[in-house]
């Protein structure tokens, strides 16, 4: 039996999402007329040109208006299924970030807290030295935190299918959020690339899996079904 790892996951619904984004666009739209239209925007967008080298003012104006006809008419055909899709998307959106965005242990309002994930929970051991701490993750239960289970900050180690990197909980918002004391939140992530990529690095979370996956499937799919 496969296991169901979040990689696994996050790669099935990145797949699923695309393909039903790419029926919805597919049943709600006419392709056959959004090609034409496109067509037509060209047709009128080289008289233009033409228009314009010629210094027909009057002309390029004429043909400058029917493309914003088209142009206007092809958006209004495409509002339906954006506005399905979107909702789509972000009522998914929360219940991944919810399963799949971390894990955050507040040692200061709960001095039990516990490495909690997917219904199983893990006793914590923290120590703050200086700017950095050190956690350790009771994994094996067994009421003792072993060498393999003691992490410094931003150090990456695997556990029940994803890998796993202590940093301090963060409050406030993005830019101007400050680490909170006593604290820790274990970043998840499901995938590792062979190459790091700018601004992201090697390991990827849920979200950047997602769109790795999601962009070229959703590509695929539209060809596939002649979505324009």
């Amino acid at each position: 039996m496969i296991e169901m790892t979040p990689f696994l996951i996050i790669t099935l619904i990145s797949v699923g999402l695309s393909a039903a984004i790419s029926v919805i666009y597919r049943a709600l739209t006419k392709p056959d007329e959004i090609r034409k239209m496109k067509d037509d925007m060209k047709f009128y967008k080289e008289k233009m040109n033409a228009a314009k080298k010629a210094g027909d003012t009057a002309k390029m104006n004429e043909y400058a208006s029917e493309m914003m006809k088209f142009s206007q008419k092809q958006f209004r055909m495409s509002m339906k299924p954006m506005m399905v899709t979107m909702l789509m998307f972000f009522l998914l959106l929360g219940w991944l970030n919810t399963n799949f965005g971390g894990v955050n242990a507040d040692l200061t309002e709960n001095p039990e807290a516990k490495f909690a994930y997917a219904d199983i929970e893990h006793d914590l051991y923290y120590e703050s030295s200086g700017d950095s701490f050190i956690t350790g993750v009771d994994l094996n239960d067994d009421n003792k935190f072993s060498d393999d289970e003691i992490f410094d900050e931003g150090e990456i180690f695997t556990y029940n299918g994803a890998m796993w990197q202590p940093g301090p909980m963060m409050e406030g918002f993005y830019m101007f959020a400050t680490p909170k004391e006593n604290s820790v939140h274990f970043e998840m992530f499901v995938a590792e690339m062979p190459f790091s990529l700018p601004f992201i690095g090697s390991h990827l979370s849920w979200f950047w899996w997602y769109i790795f996956i999601s962009l070229p499937m959703t590509f695929i799919f539209r060809k596939l079904l002649g979505v324009e």
